[in-house]
């Protein structure tokens, strides 16, 4: 038990000063395997410095005061024996965690490589459901080919913090990816709660074919960065915004093609998207409330056309249509075999 003065969230960013109450330094080729790591008033596992070829996997944490598994090692400037990486973390259930330390985050991945979160259920925290690097900016970063696949993540935020994000990621991650995740239910304090989060410096990530419903903000919100890819997604039923760009940049910052947008309330665009270091194409776009569709961000609502758009060089080949959703209230964005997104080349998502 740990008692903190009423409005302190208890530490920084990600609580990334809280221990866990299983931790491993140093070790090599072990495994933690159907275990219940519950009533714990820290993190659930933590792997820290010098630790290749780990398994976590099968495991339940719940009822924690932090976060479940916490993932460290070296810095870009730390020798090779301090290096983290090859951790699978993968069909675990994390949940009702953050009680203490708010800020927690159900699976923290800082400075570590080649790892493999797949196949978790992370649900009811205070932050951010899986976050992944934690260099700001671009800076030199070792958090470089992970992958966060199939995982499914919802009820985070619980309107408790603020800036938050489904699945987050932060600084320089080279072949890093982000595929087949289900993603809903994200409510922040506020603004600032995103289904898909490339946040400061996030480079060289590609998020695909995950699926991302009834975030609070935004159902992707890109900060600052370079070269993400956002491509093959369901991105649906966001309360204010449906896609987010913070920073215009002069080189290339993000791609967003062939997705599937989808909304009833709030508008399109949210952001910075005046100047032409991004790319946007071979979108369908769906308004299901029947408003008309603004897009681009000029204050004269009139020059807010799909025309105008075009002549900017944007959504060239994109469209509006209806995607013909199963049932898209009861969260089912099965596709109908004459959706017009087949037209686009969209690949139906398991």
């Amino acid at each position: 038990e740990w008692n903190l003065p009423a409005g302190q969230a208890g530490d920084d960013q990600a609580a990334v000063l809280v221990p866990g109450a299983v931790t491993m330094t140093g070790a090599r080729f072990c495994a933690i395997e159907d275990c219940s790591l519950q009533q714990l008033g820290t993190y659930a596992i933590e792997v820290e410095d010098g630790c290749r070829d780990i398994s976590i996997v099968g495991n339940e944490m719940t009822d924690l005061a932090g976060g479940g598994v916490k993932i460290s090692g070296g810095e870009a400037d730390s020798p090779d024996w301090q290096r983290t990486g090859a951790i699978a973390v993968t069909d675990n259930h994390i949940h009702d965690g953050g009680k203490v330390w708010h800020s927690s985050v159900g699976i923290l991945l800082r400075h570590a490589a080649d790892c493999l979160l797949a196949h978790n259920e992370v649900n009811d925290l205070d932050y951010t459901g899986i976050s992944v690097g934690w260099v700001w900016g671009y800076k030199p970063s070792v958090a470089s080919g992970n992958r966060i696949e199939f995982n499914h993540v919802h009820h985070i935020g619980r309107e408790v913090l603020a800036d938050l994000g489904g699945i987050y990621t932060l600084g320089i991650s080279p072949g890093t990816v982000v595929r087949n995740n289900l993603v809903h239910d994200i409510k922040a304090h506020g603004t600032g709660s995103t289904g898909l989060y490339t946040d400061e410096g996030s480079s060289g990530i590609l998020l695909e074919n995950n699926i991302v419903y009834r975030a609070g903000t935004s159902s992707i919100s890109q900060n600052y960065g370079r070269e993400n890819v956002y491509r093959n997604n369901i991105l649906a039923l966001a309360d204010d915004t449906q896609l987010v760009r913070v920073v215009d940049e002069l080189h290339l910052t993000v791609t967003v093609e062939r997705n599937i947008v989808y909304w009833t309330t709030g508008k399109l665009l949210g952001g910075n998207w005046w100047s032409v270091n991004f790319k946007i194409d071979n979108n369908l776009y769906w308004n299901a409330a029947g408003r008309p569709i603004a897009f681009g961000v000029d204050k004269r609502e009139e020059a807010n056309t799909l025309e105008s758009w075009r002549q900017r060089g944007h959504d060239l080949h994109s469209i509006v249509a209806d995607p013909l959703f199963v049932d898209p209230a009861n969260g089912d964005f099965t596709l109908k075999p004459d959706s017009p997104a087949f037209d686009l080349g969209f690949q139906p998502i398991d």
